[in-house]
């Protein structure tokens, strides 16, 4: 039920909501009275309808619920990026606005003021996005402001493989324990956590197959623990060549280790975090001449090899552990060979031997 009457001198539309709730306002003229009462009426037939106290929480107030709800769900490591992303760069510019109030033009605003790399202005971007999107199942806004906003342009960075002559450098000036994730990277294309979370027992030296089913966490966790792959597409199981086996037994004759326990450990056999990993490759790579190389451009080094050399797209994506092979030709389709260079060698190899079959025939049918 929904009317407008006028009571103290002031004429007050009532009306009740869904979930059974009288709500009322006054107005000092009937007509601002009723065009209000009919626009509420709308929202209520379109589910458009906004619960007056709801439009009174502010983005901030419904930030700490959300993040208390989803931390649970959450690796710790997501948990603290989300964290930081709201509450240092998000919180500041919009945290006292009603989370009704924010238009995409406010994330389009924020996003460009960041002081930040463009891909963690994606990160940040990505993180108001799934609280607006729970705020709108909360029903405290109709739409995501975030959806479709404009983010700063992003540089394409092309992936680049390591040149092997300073690959060699590199493996030689690490530490003997740890030289062994050369070839791990070159040969495997593992992510630093993957080759730091590889055991013994992952490798299968008769096949010659290494299975990644896991990662070592160290950040924002009290100590080292062993947890799946980010994503389910993480889950592979790679080709070994002859080079990196040899090279994994080296490592395991030279440092032996149970079947169950890490290949990469410290001379103490501490678990090589991301802290030691980088301390140890660091120093590796300025005794190379290559500072600040990326243990990731090894990773690189394998994609890029595989598919110079015709290896197919989706191989090479199952190997790298990636969602669908869109990924990797966006991140390799520069290094692999051109198109006009393999449509010849093909039609070579195919044709060639029918077509100099033809030309030989052609002056034998002339006489």
């Amino acid at each position: 039920m929904a009317h407008v009457q006028k009571r103290n001198g002031k004429w007050q539309a009532r009306y009740r909501a869904a979930d059974g709730k009288e709500h009322a306002r006054r107005f000092d003229r009937k007509a601002d009275a009723e065009r209000w009462l009919a626009t509420t009426q709308t929202d209520l037939a379109r589910g458009t309808y906004i619960d007056p106290a709801a439009r009174k929480i502010t983005l901030a107030d419904y930030s700490a619920e959300w993040l208390a709800r989803m931390k649970p769900t959450w690796r710790a490591s997501s948990a603290a990026l989300a964290t930081n992303s709201i509450v240092h760069h998000v919180l500041p510019a919009l945290g006292q606005r009603a989370v009704v109030s924010i238009r995409r033009c406010d994330v389009e605003a924020l996003c460009a003021s960041l002081p930040l790399a463009p891909s963690s202005v994606a990160n940040v971007h990505q993180h108001l996005g799934q609280m607006l999107a729970a705020a709108v199942e909360d029903g405290l806004t109709v739409r995501n402001p975030a959806t479709r906003a404009r983010l700063p342009k992003r540089e394409q960075s092309k992936a680049q493989p390591v040149d092997l002559d300073v690959v060699a450098k590199i493996q030689a000036a690490l530490p003997a324990w740890m030289a062994v994730a050369v070839p791990l990277g070159i040969g495997a294309g593992l992510r630093q956590g993957e080759a730091s979370g590889l055991s013994v027992d992952r490798v299968d030296f008769l096949r010659r197959t290494m299975r990644v089913d896991r990662q070592l966490i160290c950040r924002y966790v009290p100590a080292p623990v062993l947890a799946p792959p980010k994503t389910a597409s993480s889950h592979r199981t790679i080709p070994m060549a002859d080079f990196l086996l040899e090279a994994l037994a080296a490592h395991l004759a030279r440092f032996p280790t149970e079947r169950e326990e890490l290949v990469l450990r410290t001379p103490t056999g501490l678990p090589l975090d991301a802290d030691r990993f980088g301390h140890q490759w660091r120093g590796a790579c300025r005794a190379a001449g290559v500072p600040g190389l990326r243990y990731h451009a090894l990773r690189h080094t394998f994609a890029s090899t595989l598919l110079s050399r015709g290896v197919s797209v989706k191989a090479v994506a199952d190997w790298l552990g990636h969602a669908n092979a869109t990924i990797t030709l966006t991140t390799y389709a520069h290094l692999m060979p051109a198109d006009e260079e393999v449509a010849r060698g093909v039609l070579d190899a195919a044709l060639a031997p029918r077509a100099d079959t033809v030309r030989t025939a052609a002056p034998l049918q002339a006489l």
